[in-house]
């Protein structure tokens, strides 16, 4: 099972390789008033640890409503 997993981790990899090789090339960025100029594969990089971040605060905040219904009003 270890080597299973391990052989899944390194294909993601070089799959996640290819994917920031392959895009290189610059492209613009603009938010409201704000702009700049980026690898696309940084803003991908950048795009998923927003994700990630959002993902995980959404899930903690969830988990902290369902834990106090469950727990009933507090008088």
């Amino acid at each position: 099972m270890d080597t299973l997993l391990l052989a899944i981790k390194i294909v993601v990899t070089l799959l996640v390789a290819i994917l920031f090789v392959q895009n290189i090339n610059l492209v613009e960025v603009r938010f409201l008033t704000w702009g700049m100029r980026m690898p696309l594969a940084l803003l991908l990089l950048v795009i998923y640890v927003l994700g990630m971040v959002s993902g995980k605060s959404l899930f903690h905040l969830l988990s902290r409503l369902r834990s106090r219904r469950s727990r009933g009003p507090r008088h």
